[in-house]
This record gives C-alpha cells, sequence and structure tokens, in this order.
C-alpha cells in the first residue's frame, strides 16, 4: 500500500470517527439537545423540536455523513420504503464542509467496492418510490452514492450531481 494511500484511509477512518460518534448517540436515543428550549410568552409556545430537526438535517448535509453512509448503503432495507415514505434527496454539491480536504476521501469510499456500489444501485432501482423521486428531481439510480435509513422510517439518498 503506498503511502498517500495509507494517509488517505486513515483520515477517511479518523473522519468517520469523528462524525459517526454523534450519530450513533442519537441513533441510540440519546438526548443531544442540551434541555434547551425557548418559550414565547404572548403565544406559550415552545421552540426544540423544530430546532433539533433542522439540527439533524445540517448533520446529514456533510461529507462525513455520506462517507459514514457508503459502506453500509448496500444494505439499507427499502422494502418498506413506499410513495407516502420521507425520502430526502441530498445532493453532493450542496454538502457542507471541507470539500478540498473531504471530496477526496468520499470519492475513495465510492470507488471503494464497486460490487457494493453495483447492489446498492440495483435496490434503489428496484425502489420505486425512489425512483420516482429521483426521476422527479432529473436524477437516475446510478447517480445515487450511498443511502441512510433513519429509525423513523425515513431516508435520505445522496446522489452525486457533478454530472448534470
Amino acid at each position: 500500500m503506498t503511502k498517500s494511500l495509507k494517509t488517505a484511509l486513515s483520515a477517511a477512518a479518523a473522519l468517520l470517527v469523528a462524525t459517526a460518534l454523534p450519530g450513533f448517540a442519537q441513533d441510540a436515543g440519546v438526548d443531544v439537545d442540551a434541555g434547551v428550549s425557548v418559550e414565547t410568552p404572548a403565544a406559550g409556545a415552545a421552540v426544540g423540536a423544530g430546532a433539533d430537526a433542522n439540527a439533524n438535517a445540517m448533520a446529514d448535509n456533510t461529507y462525513g455523513a455520506v462517507i459514514s453512509s457508503v459502506a453500509t448503503s448496500a444494505s439499507v432495507d427499502l422494502s418498506a420504503v413506499a410513495d407516502q415514505s420521507d425520502v430526502t434527496i441530498v445532493l453532493l454539491s450542496s454538502l457542507q464542509g471541507n470539500a478540498d480536504a473531504e471530496a477526496a476521501a468520499l470519492d475513495q469510499a465510492i470507488k471503494a467496492d464497486a460490487e457494493m456500489m453495483a447492489t446498492l444501485h440495483a435496490n434503489v432501482a428496484a425502489n420505486a418510490a425512489i425512483t420516482a423521486k429521483l426521476e422527479a428531481e432529473g436524477h437516475l439510480p446510478t447517480d445515487v452514492v450511498a443511502i441512510k435509513g433513519n429509525a423513523d422510517g425515513s431516508v435520505i439518498v445522496y446522489v452525486d450531481d457533478s454530472a448534470g
């Protein structure tokens, strides 16, 4: 293994660990909102759930989230994903983070296992709801680089939009 490949793999592994731990705590049901809420005296409403959902969406819009999802994407069970399911498409061009440093690690993760990627593409193509959502936005199942299934049944589909 060349030194640059070892360095890239080490960097990717470090990035995975750094980004996977907060997500693991969240998926494990750990309350990560620090108990913060804001009351509006006139309406008596509390802010909290919306802020948590927005923070979760932002966390899923990073290079680390995609890299973490690449390795497990082919094994995500898409059988329950139907037309009424919450399917979110995240374009690689919209990812937050340092593209110069993290895009190479993402490219390497995507290219590391061609068989896994072929399985992912076949699984996506076999799911009518995801395929319809992709096509409605001008994408194909082969544009998908990763999928993340959430505990609530929602699915995040990461799409390489660089060709479009």
